[in-house]
């Protein structure tokens, strides 16, 4: 099980988050009753910038595997969130 996304207390991870489903749905709104605006893959990476109630909104940070711009902003439980690793260029 991925580890859980840092509450509102916490600092967000600043690299990002990795999605860590095979097939998530990027929804509307923090529900699974809210409609559903495309589907996340494994490795696409999200920005997150609130957390609500087991739910992350995010923006997506680069095109997806299935195909969605970068930049949409929905919402994802968190569940399926990774932090990803900083990389140091030294």
């Amino acid at each position: 099980m991925p580890a859980p996304v840092a509450r509102a207390a916490a600092p967000l991870n600043a690299c990002g988050y990795d999605v860590a489903g095979t097939s998530v749905n990027l929804r509307s709104g923090p529900s699974t009753s809210r409609a559903s605006l495309g589907h996340l893959t494994r490795g696409d990476l999200v920005d997150v910038d609130r957390e609500e109630s087991g739910w992350c909104r995010v923006t997506l940070s680069e095109r997806s595997r299935s195909g969605m711009r970068a930049g949409i902003v929905g919402w994802v439980a968190e569940r399926y969130l990774t932090p990803s690793a900083c990389m140091q260029l030294d």
